[in-house]
């Protein structure tokens, strides 16, 4: 079923919409969620919390697009339930990035911050649309560089790779538009 079909029967508060969005996007949500929590309960548990936030959210919000809509209630539930849980992966994704983008939270930073989101997504939309794609997977959706690879039929080493370059051409940009690192 299409996207706004869908929209329209929350809109209209038909109850099949939620299974509509379970046959579309289930798999999609499964993954995200587990990839963040690593636990087969944890994730249904998200997963389930998503489809409520979802009836929930729609009206009165109308999602441009619900892909994108879903999946990001659907992190942001796994991230809720991970904080609750007070688990910690053993991988910590973000040792990746941290030398590009610091991790201080004061004041300053904070602002910082918000002009370093302004800056790597100006930088994402000039790279290919694949390497964008694994560079959000991996550090937005958490995703395992084997997951990604098997998303692209690429094996981990090409994920790495990827992402080394995208990580780099990211290092550059910011330098040359002024950020300190």
């Amino acid at each position: 079923m299409e996207d706004l079909k869908i929209i329209s029967l929350y809109t209209e508060r038909n109850e099949n919409a939620i299974k509509e969005t379970e046959i579309k996007y289930g798999k999609l949500l499964n993954k995200i969620s587990y990839e963040i929590l690593r636990n087969d309960r944890d994730t249904e548990e998200c997963v389930n919390s998503t489809y409520l936030n979802t009836w929930n959210a729609i009206p009165p919000t109308i999602p441009k697009s619900l892909c994108s809509f879903v999946c990001r209630i659907a992190r942001n539930v796994a991230l809720n339930i991970l904080k609750k849980l007070n688990r910690h992966r053993a991988e910590n994704i973000y040792d990746e990035l941290e030398e590009i983008i610091g991790d201080n939270n004061d004041p300053q930073d904070i602002i910082e911050a918000n002009a370093l989101t302004t800056l790597i997504d100006t930088y994402l939309d000039t790279v290919k649309s694949r390497n964008r794609q694994i560079f959000v997977m991996r550090y937005y959706y958490n995703m395992s560089m084997k997951a990604i690879g098997d998303c692209f039929n690429l094996n981990e080493q090409a994920v790495r790779s990827q992402l080394m370059r995208t990580r780099d051409g990211l290092r550059n940009y910011l330098r040359e538009n002024g950020m300190e690192l």
